[in-house]
């Protein structure tokens, strides 16, 4: 989901501070839960659960994966590394599974295990299935040190630009310390970018002050806005 890939420049001096996995609330839900009430559609969603792990953990990790038969393999090896990527198959699905283990030539560094969920809609049953799945994730493949990050985009002029769907935005996610960054790099489809902080998620960016969600409006086609919402270094990464 490369429409997710907008702002670059502040993550190298960011740190995540993160005290468990289970966080208060979920930050997919809670995303998703107030675009809907808003009347906005989701066009595209995702979810990102990462976690540094020794390498005898890893080995284990990956027999696991090998193990399942609704997987499919691939791995891929250059001077640098070596990465397996593992694709969760299934014919009746409302999201996409994906992991892939990163292994570094250094024995000096850590392995990295990342896993993806991630749909193009989502509407009650959908936020029901995620639910039991990511659950299932994290008590199959990960400990309480991994971090979750999670994003959200939906297109829509009127309610988008509508002052008072930030009014309850704000409202419902218990906003403070919040912040707005114009972008005036000519020919940049981005209109406005918006930081804040919310009390409902564990996880937060250290920076002056800490945040914990980020919001992009950005141009897109047949003069529409597109609005981006999660997580800072989901936006950021992908």
């Amino acid at each position: 989901m490369r429409s997710f890939a907008l702002i670059m420049s502040i993550v190298i001096l960011m740190t995540v501070s993160t005290t468990a996995f289970a966080n208060k609330s979920d930050e997919m839900t809670e995303l998703g839960s107030v675009v809907s009430d808003n009347g906005l559609s989701v066009d595209n969603w995702q979810v990102t659960i990462k976690e540094k792990m020794a390498k005898d953990d890893v080995d284990r990790l990956l027999q696991k994966l090998r193990d399942k038969n609704s997987y499919k393999v691939s791995s891929d090896e250059d001077e640098n590394t070596v990465k397996y990527f593992f694709e969760r198959v299934q014919k009746q699905t409302s999201f996409s599974e994906s992991y892939s283990v990163v292994i570094p030539e250094n024995p000096l560094y850590d392995a990295e295990l990342i896993a993806v969920l991630q749909g193009d809609k989502w509407n009650d049953k959908v936020a029901a299935d995620y639910i039991d799945r990511i659950g299932d994730i994290h008590t199959s493949y990960f400990t309480n040190k991994s971090t979750k990050f999670a994003c959200l985009s939906t297109i829509n002029n009127d309610i988008i630009e509508d002052d008072n769907f930030f009014a309850r935005l704000k409202n419902t996610l218990q906003l403070s310390k919040v912040r707005e960054q114009t972008d005036n790099v000519e020919q940049s489809t981005v209109n406005k970018i918006i930081y804040g902080y919310t009390p409902l998620w564990e996880q937060t960016i250290k920076m002056k002050q800490p945040i914990n969600l980020q919001i992009v409006i950005q141009n897109a086609a047949q003069n529409s806005k597109r609005l981006t919402i999660g997580t800072p270094i989901l936006i950021n990464e992908y």
